[in-house]
């Protein structure tokens, strides 16, 4: 090689793509990270809404219908999203005092690497 010409010997471009390469790869794992939390964002969001509709529905029926005949404590299976959530709807009477009810709703799902995940409302309704 003379003096006048220029360029980049082969240990030099292997390191730069070495660099690059490691660079690369930690931008794909943080991406991956992202789009793990928004999934669970969506999924949280979801069960409170399905959790929510549920109370206001007790609320809706108001004090004397709000029986566990009307809403049976039985789990119910909700699909949004392209998830199956289940509901649980608890009526306690006479709780914390008498003459109010004490309605529980709580929704559980699984995530993709199968954690149970669970969200819990819960309303006082008074005579």
């Amino acid at each position: 090689m003379s003096q006048g010409q220029g360029g980049f010997t082969l240990i030099e471009v292997l390191i730069t793509m070495m660099i690059l390469t490691i660079g690369l790869l930690g931008t794909a794992g943080l991406t991956t990270g992202i789009i793990r939390g928004n999934f669970f964002s969506k999924n949280i969001t979801s069960g409170t809404v399905i959790a929510q509709t549920q109370l206001e529905a007790v609320q809706n029926k108001g004090y004397t219908n709000a029986t566990t005949t009307n809403f049976p404590a039985t789990a119910t299976t909700v699909s949004m999203g392209g998830v199956s959530f289940n509901r649980t709807t608890t009526i306690t009477d006479n709780s914390p005092a008498s003459n109010m009810k004490t309605i529980s709703v709580t929704v559980t799902w699984n995530e993709a690497d199968n954690a149970a995940r669970s969200v819990s409302l819960q309303t006082i309704l008074a005579q």
